[in-house]
């Protein structure tokens, strides 16, 4: 159902008796926008946000323009023309194996990934042939990588060995085949070494460097080592972070098949751009194989390899309505997302230390120039500038996916009322429209559970219930506890013909309207005594058989909770989503109600009731006279209410939790702006509905 023009102005002129109160966080001062924006694809802030690798692949159709960055030089790599190629950090390293059986390198490297261990095999030659190092990982200091070589040992067949970064310089070359025969010279003689590319006082050379020592202490060893060998150099330290380490790692999966593998210094930073393209792009392998606008820029922060891609922040925004929008919806409605993505982006400073945004929906989703379109681009070209303000200042721009109807009160997510977002009815309902049919239907022995209704067909026929009859169209078909694919698990497959009756029906999970479960008492109760844990709150030392909601804010959603009477603890209203959480998955929204199947009561004669569940089991007395339990064996049964309603409920407590909306609800929901932007409101209007009290401008 959609929001007329009318009941829009009148819930404006409601909003508008509201009295303003404090935020629960300093709005951000409204400064003049930034010509660029950089984004963290990978970063670790060391304060509850991590996303980290080991190395990066980056691609460019037209080859790349490099720039190495040091404490005192600036200096341009010379023009790179492979359209693929990797870095990382200088650091620590496991080597895992070293083979001269690509077979086998390959084969290890497979067992590493098994155990979830980063694996490269680096190829080398030496004496005319070529030999294979199989490494793991990239460790800023020792300890972690000794640690991790012993968690590698049984895998590697072997004992895996720690390489640092501690070399001896060997002499300069004008070059790269002098410096790699060298290199080849050294290794041949048993001596680590290392082709590298050198940048200093605006000049480059190539230079040999040898060893992978852990410390600068064994490297008079090395010296005495290399010198006994080769006597004719003066080997050194190297004293300038200006670098880059040559190395080669081979693709897996047939063939022999090598990328350039580069090193850099921790101390550096690398710059890469595409060469050229309209516009010039480059693809980001460990990034989902994304491309970007833009320039990407490599560094060591916090001890891991960090990626950076700056770009303007129009363009940016170019990837992020693409990302949060599809194309195709309303004009206006991408207009609308368009300003708020500018407004988040612009109120989130230097978020990140390197980088003012992450790539992640921590702050908004941006996965680059492929969810780019025409109309994309034309909406934020048409609000180039524009931003949400408050009191002149930056809102906290919120927005989400569905808010089942109506949208959050500050107070219902965080604790706080927040002055310019007030519930508002949301025109949200099109997924529930637009979703596929289920049914619940039972099996010939009792079974209760759920099938997409497409996948049967009906007979015609009905039980003697009045309840009509299918049968399974076609072979394999899952039947699940609840109607999706994605939440809900498989109970037994049916084979085609198989018959079902049919109970209900219900629409596939959807934005607006969903269900979790339903769980035992056993699983709810492992959910909340994890929640309690980490929020250092009493666990329960029983199974729960009673679990409530004791209060809802302004919009229906769930304030509190309590379990057997014993109120749960959370962090924040918003929070109650996790306690719930299905693999690695919380709740859609806190829009919610708890439906304890196995509760009910039973009306007796003389007008007796009975309360369900209760240690004696509920019986049914049949034509035998006998009593039998409900359903016989099966779990669930149905009850009648009149007026051909029925509900499933179980001989045992179990939970379902339905729940309507997807995201916190604060702010815009996103399928009600394109329902909005449907009925003819445009940006502006939607923004003003869901935000109370604000201006837009440039």
């Amino acid at each position: 159902m959609r929001m007329s023009k009318r009941l829009a102005k009148k819930g404006w002129q409601f909003l508008a008796g509201w009295i303003a109160l404090s935020l629960i966080w300093p709005a951000a001062p409204l400064e003049a926008a930034a010509k660029n924006i950089r984004v963290a694809l990978f970063v670790d802030t060391g304060q509850g946000y991590r996303g980290t690798v080991p190395a990066v692949t980056l691609t460019s159709d037209s080859g790349f323009a490099v720039t190495l960055t040091g404490k005192k030089d600036a200096i341009a790599i010379p023009k790179m023309d492979e359209q693929a190629i990797r870095f990382r950090v200088d650091e620590y390293q496991v080597v895992v194996a070293e083979t001269d059986d690509l077979g086998e390198a390959e084969r290890i490297a497979q067992r590493l990934s098994q155990r979830k261990a980063d694996a490269q095999i680096l190829q080398e030659e030496r004496g005319g042939s070529d030999r294979y190092q199989v490494v793991s990982g990239s460790y800023s200091d020792y300890q972690s990588a000794a640690a991790q070589a012993k968690t590698l040992a049984q895998a590697a067949g072997g004992t895996p060995v720690v390489k640092g970064p501690f070399r001896l310089e060997a002499g300069r070359y004008a070059s790269l085949k002098e410096a790699r025969d060298w290199e080849a010279a050294f290794e041949l003689s048993g001596v680590p070494a290392h082709t590298v590319w050198v940048g200093e006082k605006a000049k480059t050379s190539y230079a040999v460097w040898i060893g992978d020592e852990v410390s600068k202490e064994r490297l008079s060893s090395l010296k005495a080592k290399a010198e006994s060998l080769f006597p004719g150099f003066s080997y050194r330290e190297p004293a300038v972070d200006t670098y880059l380490l040559l190395d080669q790692e081979v693709l897996t999966g047939g063939g022999t098949k090598t990328i350039p593998f580069y090193a850099f210094s921790p101390q550096a930073k690398v710059t890469v751009a595409a060469q050229k393209g309209k516009p010039p792009l480059i693809g980001v392998e460990e990034r989902e194989q994304r491309r970007y606008r833009g320039k990407m820029e490599l560094s060591s922060y916090k001890g891991h390899l960090t990626l950076v891609n700056e770009l303007p922040l129009e363009e940016y925004l170019y990837g992020v309505v693409g990302s949060e929008m599809a194309s195709g919806w309303p004009l206006e409605a991408l207009k609308a997302q368009a300003v708020l993505a500018r407004t988040r982006a612009l109120g989130q400073g230097n978020k990140y230390g390197v980088a003012n945004v992450s790539d992640t929906v921590m702050e908004q989703a941006y996965y680059g120039y492929d969810r780019e379109a025409a109309d994309i681009r034309k909406a934020v070209d048409a609000t180039a500038g524009e931003v949400i303000t408050y009191g002149g200042k930056l809102v906290e721009a919120l927005f989400y996916s569905n808010a089942g109807g109506m949208t959050a009160d500050g107070t219902e997510v965080w604790g706080n009322p927040v002055p310019y977002l007030r519930p508002v009815d949301s025109p949200d309902v099109a997924p529930l429209v637009d979703a596929n049919l289920w049914y619940e239907v039972a099996l010939a022995d009792g079974t209760i559970g759920y099938v997409r209704s497409d996948l049967v067909t009906l007979t015609g026929e009905s039980n003697a219930l009045g309840l009509p009859l299918a049968v399974v169209n076609t072979d394999q078909l899952n039947f699940r506890s609840g109607p999706s694919t994605a939440y809900h698990k498989v109970l037994q497959t049916l084979p085609v013909g198989a018959q079902v009756t049919i109970i209900g029906q219900e629409p596939e999970e959807n934005a607006y309207a969903w269900t979790r479960g339903p769980y035992t008492p056993q699983e709810i109760t492992a959910m909340i005594n994890e929640s309690q844990k980490r929020n250092k709150a009493e666990q329960f030392r029983h199974d729960i058989s009673s679990l409530r909601v004791t209060a809802r804010g302004p919009s229906g959603r769930v304030l509190a909770m309590e379990a057997d009477g014993i109120p749960l603890t959370v962090s924040s209203p918003d929070a109650i989503r996790s306690i719930f959480a299905q693999g690695g998955s919380v709740l859609r929204s806190t829009k919610f109600e708890v439906e304890e199947m196995g509760s009910y009561t039973v009306l007796g004669a003389n007008g007796r009731k009975v309360t369900y569940p209760r240690s004696a089991g509920l019986y049914a007395i049949g034509s035998s006279l006998v009593p039998e339990a409900p359903n016989g064996y099966a779990e669930a049964f149905l009850i009648y209410s009149g007026a051909g309603a029925w509900r499933t409920a179980t001989k045992e407590q179990a939970f379902l939790l339905r729940g309507n909306g997807f995201g916190h609800g604060l702010g815009v929901s996103q399928f009600g702006a394109k329902a909005m932007a449907e009925d003819g409101y445009d940006y502006r209007q939607i923004l003003q509905h869901y935000y109370y009290g604000v201006e837009i401008g440039r």
